[in-house]
């Protein structure tokens, strides 16, 4: 069995805990023989981002895939989400399975969580965030990614129902990895590149001329 798949392991989970560090009453596998009682959720492979949604409270995490396979996935108690029995990426050396790709050529099994959003190719997300501030109103709602090897920030543009309906590629001509996003108190974004040089850059919407700037 994979750590990510054994409960008596904490690799590939998420934990929760309460402020003091103690387990909360209600975890959702407390007193279940052979798992840890921190355990929220199982089936993680590369968890680089988990935040909370702005408006429902829900838990939405991402992660990156073999090759391929990056999600995005809503947190919820007690499930699994998958690795490494499946994905929808595959093994670096290409084939659809194993060593380093999922167990199952095929990319659901019963029990298993599908992801909300998947990427493939991957770009290697990383911070994410959902924009709720007010300078750049057409982006109000949408979610934004770093990429590591896709050397963008990206846009998930959502519908009225909260369903990604376009994926928007930003900032690739500056070809920086992009290790962490954030809204500012500003309502501005901030990103983090990963490189030798690294660079904390802010994003600001751009001002219509005035009359007395021409």
């Amino acid at each position: 069995m994979s750590d990510e798949q054994d409960p008596a392991s904490y690799f590939g989970k998420i934990l929760r805990l309460n402020d003091d560090g103690s387990v909360p009453s209600d975890n959702p596998f407390i007193g279940r023989a052979g798992y840890k009682p921190e355990l929220y959720a199982i089936g993680i492979r590369n968890a680089m981002a988990i935040i909370v949604h702005p408006e429902t409270g829900e838990i939405w995490e991402n992660e990156n895939g073999p090759q391929g396979g990056d999600e995005i996935n809503i947190i919820r108690a007690g499930r699994n989400y998958g690795w490494p029995t499946i994905s929808f990426g595959r093994s670096y050396t290409g084939d659809l399975t194993g060593e380093s790709g999922p167990v199952l050529d095929q990319f659901t099994a019963p029990g298993m969580e599908p992801p909300w959003l998947f990427w493939s190719p991957s770009i290697g997300l990383s911070g994410m965030v959902f924009y709720t501030g007010n300078q750049f109103p057409e982006w109000k709602g949408s979610i934004f990614v770093g990429g590591l090897v896709g050397e963008q920030l990206q846009r998930v543009v959502l519908n009225a129902k909260g369903l990604p309906i376009r994926r928007d590629s930003l900032l690739a001509e500056l070809k920086q990895r992009i290790r962490e996003v954030r809204q500012g108190p500003d309502g501005l974004l901030y990103l983090l590149t990963d490189e030798d040089a690294g660079a904390l850059l802010r994003i600001e919407p751009v001002r219509a001329a005035t009359a007395a700037g021409r």
